[in-house]
């Protein structure tokens, strides 16, 4: 037989709920929060924080253009051989200085000394050929002259009948002899003549060949890079060494298409490198007359005064150009406008509190923009860092 325990009697013995307690600690924890919440309360919307603002005033402003670009070179050189050959001496290395015509290099051709040995003695040989060939139709027409002499001689003794007719013929056979052979000595002349050239020309192939072994600076600058070493076997078309004219780089800069008619030769640009490096003043050398297509920009050519401390083709900057100043424009600082879905505006202080407000952007300059609507001279703008609506603010002035 089962006994079931009587539940009743056993809840009856629990003791019984502070209720009292547990109602207090309810209300402590709510006051906690409250608490808290003013607190948070007046620390973002009744205490003031010091931002950094201020007084928009009119003035003048510089209106700039602006663009990338990277270091280019107008003058410089691929060096490399119009023979094959092995590289047997390497005078300069990267950084190094050179001037035009100055020995870099040079190739191992063993037998290019010789060929041209054996070219200019041929060459040699055949002006002696010449020579004697010369010497050789000289006594021909000598003789010619000599046996025409004869035979005209012989006519006319012949009519007098002093001599007969077979001493008249054996003077017409000489006189043809000597014809004859100098007509061969000439031909002998022009045959010698020909060989010299050929010589010459032997001659002229070798001491080229000899000359192209010997690589030479073709412009003065420095030596960018180097493709090869000693022993290394250089073929034609190959590049060795690239030397770039210092006194030719540029900055090729890339601009809206927009901005094309307000830039002009000769106007003064600045550039920069790098947060490390002082801006270098320069003047545009010239624009091209091509637009990207998919771009939609223009390249020029800025000329540098002077040229970065350590400077690399291919080294990007950014370039300012100064286009026009203006006067009497509300300008403020690029760093304060702030965007909400892409549109402009502004923080500005009323009645000690921070409200944004939207406004119209005009042209830049390198550190400020124009406003050309929502505000008005006297307003007091922010910096946005941090800032939200209704905060209140106490404005450090940052304007000089």
């Amino acid at each position: 037989m089962n006994v079931q325990p009587d539940l009743d009697q056993f809840q009856s013995l629990r003791p019984p709920v502070p209720r009292a307690r547990s109602r207090g600690r309810l209300r402590l924890a709510g006051l906690a929060l409250a608490l808290l919440a003013a607190a948070l309360f007046g620390g973002r919307y009744l205490y003031p924080h010091a931002v950094a603002g201020e007084t928009v005033r009119p003035g003048s402003l510089t209106v700039e253009l602006r663009g990338p670009g990277t270091l280019a070179a107008l003058s410089e050189a691929s060096v490399g051989s119009r023979i094959q050959g092995r590289i047997d001496s390497l005078a300069v290395d990267r950084n190094d200085k050179v001037t035009k015509g100055e020995v870099l290099a040079r190739l191992g051709f063993d037998d290019l000394a010789g060929e041209l040995t054996s070219a200019q003695a041929s060459a040699d040989a055949s002006g002696r050929a010449v020579a004697t060939a010369e010497a050789e139709r000289d006594r021909a027409a000598a003789a010619l002259e000599q046996a025409r002499a004869t035979h005209e001689r012989q006519v006319t003794l012949i009519a007098k009948g002093v001599v007969s007719e077979a001493t008249l013929d054996d003077a017409l056979s000489a006189r043809r002899q000597a014809e004859a052979e100098l007509v061969r000595t000439k031909r002998a002349i022009e045959q010698a003549e020909a060989e010299r050239d050929a010589a010459k020309a032997r001659v002229a192939v070798a001491r080229a060949q000899l000359d192209d072994s010997v690589i030479r600076a073709p412009i003065d600058g420095v030596v960018v890079s180097r493709a090869h070493y000693l022993g290394e076997v250089l073929t034609p078309g190959t590049e060795l060494l690239h030397i770039v004219d210092p006194k030719s780089l540029v900055l090729t800069t890339r601009l809206d298409e927009s901005t094309i008619a307000a830039v002009q030769a000769g106007q003064t640009a600045t550039v920069t490198f790098g947060p490390a490096q002082a801006p270098i003043t320069g003047h545009v050398l010239r624009l091209d007359r091509e637009v990207d297509e998919e771009t939609r920009e223009f390249e020029l050519d800025i000329a540098l005064d002077t040229l970065p401390v350590n400077w690399a083709l291919g080294q990007r900057g950014i370039a300012r150009l100064a286009i026009e100043t203006r006067t009497g424009v509300l300008t403020v600082p690029k760093s304060f406008i702030a965007r909400r879905n892409g549109i402009p505006g502004l923080w500005v202080a009323r009645n000690g509190r921070a409200h944004w407000r939207e406004v119209g952007l005009g042209a830049a300059g390198e550190t400020r923009v124009e406003v050309t609507r929502g505000l008005a001279g006297g307003d007091t703008v922010l910096a946005p860092d941090g800032v939200f609506a209704g905060m209140r603010v106490r404005v450090e002035e940052t304007r000089p």
